[in-house]
This record gives C-alpha cells, structure tokens and sequence, in this order.
C-alpha cells in the first residue's frame, strides 16, 4: 500500500501546483512540491505515525473502509458537480422561488391570466426566421459540396488528423524540390478542431464550409444586439453580413482565413469595443485577447498586418493627444499595451511568423493554394473579386452605408471612418501582385481578410444608423430622410434578392466541390520517393496557360502548399523548352534533378504532346484518358550514387531517411533542396556535406559500407519548444488569479 499512497500524493501535489502555477501562485506550488519531496526523502515519519495511529485507533480500518466511497464514486461526483456548475454558468436558472399554496389567495388566481405556449408563435421570431432563411440558402448553395472538398484554393484534405499532426511537426516535407519551412499554426489548430468530428478531416472540412454562413450570421449578431435592442434591425444587418460578397467569395474559392475572420472579427470588435482607451483594459484581458489575435495570425498573417496599421495610426493620434496634454503615464501606457496587443500574437505563431520577415510575401498570403484577386477596382466596391466572386454588376451597399454614415451625428460616424479606412487599405491590398513560394508569377492579392472589417463597420454602423433613424422618422413628417431611407433600404432588398438568387443558381457551381477529379492518377503514386514533372492546361477557354510544378506521385494535400519552396530556375527552363518544342537538354536537366517522369493531364495541346514525343530522352510509358506519360530515359532517382570512374547508380532511398549499401568510394547526391540539417552517416561518422553546381547536396564516401541517410529535426523540435513556451505564458497571463490565504475572509474559509 505505501506505494501506491505514494503515487496517489504525488499525483495529487503535481496536480495542485499546475493549478496554482495557472493561478499564479508560484509560492504555493513550490510549497507543494516541497511538502511531497520532504515526505519521500523521510518516509519513516509516515511508519512512525502508522504504529501511533494503529496503537490509539478505536475501530479497525475495515470498519472504517465501508464508509468511503469507491473511487470511481468520487471521480463521478466530482465530474457531475463540474458539470453542474457549468451549466450553471451557461444557463443560469432565472425561476423566482415557489410560493406556498397555504399563502394563495383564490380570487387572485381567478384574475391571472392563463399562460399557454404556441408553438407556432416561434417562427415569428426574427432570428429563428433569419436562420432559418440563412440556412436554406446555405443547403441550396451548398448542394454540390457534400463529400471530400477540393478546389479553388482549397487542396485535397488528408483522410485523419494524424496526417495533419505530422505535416506540423516534420522538420522536412515532400512537397516540390523538398522544403524545410515551418509548418504554420493553423494546420495544428484545423487538427485538433477535427476532433469535434472524431479526427476526420474531410468531414470537418466538408462541415466547416457548410456551416461557416451561419456562423459568420451569429457571430455577427452576438456584436448587433449589443448596438441594438431591436432584432428586426440586427437579424437582416447579421444576414446581410452572412451574403456579402466576402463571405460568399470565400466559401466558393476555398479561402479557409477569410471565412475565419469573418468569424471571429465580431468577437474581437465586441471585446475591444474602446479602442483608443485601452488603458482602461486590464492586463490579463489583453492577454487573453492576444490568444484571440493568435488564432487569426495563425491562418493569414494579414490580421497582423491590418493590426499593426490600426496601432500605428491610433498611436500617432495618441501622440498628438500626448503633445496637448503632457499625460506621460496614460500614453505609455497605452503605447505598451497596444504593442503587446499587437506582438504578442505574432511571438506565439513563431517561427512561422518569423519566417515572413525573410519572405515579406507570406503577410499577405492566405492558407491553401495561390488564388489571385479581383484587383483594387472590385476590391473598392466590396468585392475581393476573382474565381468564386459575385458578379461586378451586383454591386453591394457596402461603400453607400458607410459613406451615408459618415454624415451621421451618432457613433456610426466613428464606426463609419474605421470602415473608410479599412477600405483604404484593403484598396491598396488589392492592387498589389506579389509572387508567393511555389508559383513563378506575380498575380494580385487576394484582400479578403481586410474586406472582411470593412463589411463589418458597414453592418455594424448601418445598424447604428437605422436604430437612432427609426424613431426619428417615426416623429417626423416625410423628408428627405424618409426618401434617402427608403433608396437604402430598396438598394440593399435588392442586393439581398440578386445575391441570394445567385447562390443558389450559378453559384453553387463554384472551385470548391465534391468528388472532383484529381490532377494526379492512381497509378503514378506508386513508386513514394519518385518525382513528376506534371503539366496542364488552367484558366478559362479564352485564357489558357500552362502550368507545371513538381509532383511526388499525389496530389498535394492540406497545408503543403504553405510549405511549397520556390521554383528552381534550371526545371523551369526545361519545362518551358518542353512546351515550345526546343527541350534538347530537358531530359538531362530533369535527371539531374530526380525527376523520373513527365506527365501531361487532358485536355491538351496535342501539337505540344507530338514535340515531346519527337524530342530525345523521353520514353512513352502511357497514354490514357487521363494524360500521358513519359519516363526519363537517362538514370536518375532520389539517391544517386557517382563511383569514382564516373558509373552512375540509383541507391534504394525512402520517402524521408534511407539506409542502404554503397559498393565503394564516390560521391553521394540527394535529389533534394539543400539544406544543412542533411546527413549521412556511415560507421558511426558523419560524411563530408557540400552543395554541387546545381544547389543539390553531396556527400563524399571514402569507403564502402552501410550508411543511413537522415534529415535532423533538431531545430523544428527547438522552435516548437519555444512556441510552446510563448503558448503557455500567453495562457497562464489570460487565466484569473488566485487569491491567497491571507486575502480571503474568514466568512469564506468557514
């Protein structure tokens, strides 16, 4: 038994001083630990008090134990009680407390009048009736989507959550050439979202695109009834928030941060709701906002970029305020706060964060393949254009409520001006073109996430605005109020019948669907360490381009185009030849490279598909109504073995690490992107690591012998080390303090 008493204590002091290190009480869990540590240092006081105790004892233990419950009784006590006070919590019981019959009187029952519950009077509610509507558009809209999602900029999502778990914590990935990037934190946040789904993250995913309106509805909402007490005015402005062309645009092109953000922007809007006197906040509050600006950073690092702009130009009216007033403490104050605001967040999404300051491109990227924007013309209507986006001539009242807000006396000219100033930057969002990792051309930004505040300031401040006109109006005799009103509200009636007609017509015919066909065919991932030169035709029937990148047999899954590198110069040079007819060398180019195959997917030029079988070093290996293939005449693989008379040999080589036999001295090349983390070890040493020519990494063998090749993941286990940490401090800032003893009231302790 004492070790089994043992366990239990240390199992129950560990337990405690987690909590009060969460409760940041770091001087009562080190007393914990102390006490346990004393204990088993000197466990003969635990014997001396056994044979005192069993020398006094009136009753023996047995008759004792019948008294203690089981400890099974005691887990599922302790559990209802949680649960009950959460539900507690949640659903607070509002019922006055039950009068006596002995203290009725009957006359007074006979004039109370009965009370009866109409079912039917429920759908006269307007949020029922508003999410209802929502969700019967969304179903309709949605009709084509039910199944594994795939599309726009939406890539084939992995069968389990342990795919995802091991995109995140790999230090090397079979995307391309190969990458070393980090991982970003949202790949971790989508796997343990999909355990609400048992770990299926095709369903999750499936669920999350069908749910997302209604969400995005509600959200909005939460923020509306707190600008309004009238739900006929905050459920259509929340309906209108759920079909704006953002929101729509998102779902149907699979930007899974922007359909994010217009989740949660409500929530940040609701929480810090006193922007410019964040001094008032708290310390913990900040921190616990900063986890809320964590999970935006995690999918688009664009969130940092609109908070960073609204810190500085807040910051600078501060200053100006500073200048007047000479309060030094309040602006510091508001300086730091606002900065760990702002920073703090992107110390937690280390180092993915800290990776875009080398690629500056990733601030403005989204989760998922490349998808190119509609350019600063759509954007300055609303609409962040591009594939999957309303029609132009369906123009949204966006910009009219917020420009008609500006003239208001009430705070929706302020809710208005952060509108106009999101739109100015989600403008010049817009007319940028950058190129990210994995695509050689420049396109336009996608500026969905700031478009998404903009939507937001436009709903929020229309509803301001209508809730302060109603009454007025109501008052009034008709003037040029009613008749601006009345335009409005038929502009916006308009756009609500357009769109919603749209969505559930040609709309629901968007990038993202089910069960649509793959690039990749089944039979060419067979081989896992083989590489594939694959091209295709993309674009609309009066623009086609043809576009090529680097397969590894698969289509590329969720989370793997984030980690894409960048396109190597020499494979692009071949695979241009290859199109227009002068790839002489493209064999040579691709073997050197490990690329073992060629595939082209129909439908295709077939003058393009005759060039390739015309030039030398290419073998046809199939031709199906999929594509056709051609195999790399010269030797090449992933592991390629240079004897010193020059012989040329594939070594056995798996997806990742290898071992395998070389038959002498020569030279070792890795098909791979360099990168210093490559080793090669052969009895017991490390080889000798240089890049050759073409930027491959080579290895010299002196002798023959067994080796083991093997990618060290020493220093992504190091950043998410440190990235855990910053999650923990952020965590343990945000949680409520305990009290001491010596604060808490004799009252309470009794």
């Amino acid at each position: 038994m004492i070790p089994w008493i043992a366990a239990q204590l240390f199992g129950s002091a560990i337990a405690r001083a987690l909590g009060y290190l969460l409760a940041k009480l770091p001087g009562y869990a080190s007393d914990e630990i102390l006490a346990f540590t004393t204990l088993i240092l000197r466990p003969g006081k635990i014997l001396e008090a056994r044979k005192v105790r069993k020398k006094q004892r009136f009753v023996s233990a047995r008759v004792v134990a019948q008294y203690i419950p089981p400890r099974w009784s005691q887990l599922r006590l302790g559990t209802e009680r949680l649960v009950e006070t959460i539900r507690a919590r949640v659903f607070p019981d509002n019922n006055s407390a039950p009068t006596s019959i002995l203290e009725s009187l009957e006359d007074e029952d006979l004039l109370t009048p009965v009370n009866t519950n109409n079912w039917l009077s429920i759908f006269k509610r307007p949020e029922v009736l508003g999410f209802l509507a929502l969700a019967i558009v969304s179903l309709a809209n949605s009709r084509n989507r039910f199944g594994a999602l795939v599309g726009g900029a939406l890539p084939i999502s992995p069968s389990g959550a342990t795919d995802l778990w091991r995109t995140y914590f790999e230090s090397w990935h079979q995307v391309g050439m190969g990458s070393s990037l980090a991982t970003p934190p949202w790949v971790a946040v989508t796997a343990i979202a999909s355990l609400a789904m048992l770990g299926k993250v095709q369903f999750f995913i499936t669920a999350f695109f069908l749910l997302a309106p209604i969400l995005i509805m509600w959200s909005c909402f939460t923020l509306l009834k707190k600008l309004t007490s009238n739900n006929w005015i905050s459920v259509p402005a929340a309906f209108l928030y759920a079909i704006s062309p953002v929101t729509i645009a998102a779902v149907s092109s699979g930007h899974v941060g922007t359909l994010v953000l217009l989740i949660f922007v409500p929530f940040v809007a609701l929480t810090l709701h006193d922007w410019w006197a964040i001094e008032n906040y708290s310390w913990r509050k900040i921190f616990a906002v900063s986890l809320l600006f964590s999970l935006l950073y995690s999918f688009t690092l664009m969130s940092f970029v609109i908070a960073l702009v609204a810190a500085i130009v807040i910051s600078i009216d501060n200053f100006n305020e500073y200048v007047s007033t000479k309060d030094k403490i309040v602006w510091f104050e508001r300086l730091t706060k606002r900065s760990a605001l702002v920073f703090v967040p992107f110390l937690v999404n280390a180092p993915y964060s800290f990776e875009a300051i080398v690629n500056p491109s990733r601030f403005l990227t989204e989760p998922g393949l490349r998808i190119p924007g509609g350019g600063a013309l759509a954007v300055l209507s609303g609409n962040p254009g591009g594939i999957g986006s309303v029609p132009l001539w369906l123009i949204s009242p966006i910009v009219l409520v917020l420009m008609v807000s500006l003239f208001s006396t009430t705070h929706a000219r302020r809710i208005a001006e952060y509108g106009i100033g999101a739109l100015s930057l989600a403008v010049f969002v817009g007319s940028l073109s950058i190129s990210t990792r994995g695509n050689e051309g420049a396109a336009k930004v996608w500026a969905g996430p700031v478009l998404s505040i903009v939507t937001l300031a436009a709903v929020a401040a229309g509803t301001v605005l209508l809730d302060s006109l109603r009454q007025t109006l109501i008052l009034s005799h008709i003037h040029y109020r009613h008749y601006l009103s009345a335009t409005l509200l038929f502009i916006t009636a308009t756009y609500a019948a357009l769109t919603i007609g749209y969505s559930i017509s040609a709309g629901a015919d968007s990038a993202v669907q089910a069960s649509r066909a793959t690039v990749m065919p089944a039979f060419l991932s067979v081989e896992s360490d083989t590489k594939i030169l694959v091209l295709r035709e993309v674009g609309t029937q009066d623009d086609k381009k043809i576009q090529y990148y680097i397969s590894r047999g698969r289509d590329i899954s969720l989370g793997e185009p984030d980690v894409a590198p960048r396109q190597n110069a020499n494979i692009a040079q071949a695979a241009r030849s290859l199109v227009d007819g002068t790839g002489i060398t493209s064999s040579k180019t691709l073997a050197d490279y490990g690329i073992k195959y060629v595939y082209v997917k129909n439908p295709f030029k077939k003058e393009i598909i005759r060039s390739i079988d015309g030039l030398g070093g290419f073998t046809r290996t199939s031709a199906t109504s999929l594509g056709v293939v051609w195999k790399v005449s010269q030797t090449t693989g992933r592991l390629l073995f240079v004897s010193e008379s020059g012989e040329r040999s594939v070594l056995e080589a798996g997806e990742f690490g290898a071992r395998t036999f070389v038959p002498g001295p020569g030279t070792l090349i890795l098909t791979e992107t360099a990168n210093r983390s490559w080793q090669v070890l052969q009895n017991g040493y490390r080889l000798d690591r240089t890049n050759n020519e073409l930027g491959l990494p080579t290895f010299t063998v002196t002798e023959s012998g067994e080796i083991s090749l093997l990618h060290d993941g020493t220093v992504r286990r190091g950043w998410l080390s440190l990235q855990f940490i910053f999650l923990v401090v952020v965590l343990v800032m945000a949680l409520p303090a305990g009290r001491r003893k010596s604060e808490i009231s004799e009252e309470e302790l009794a």
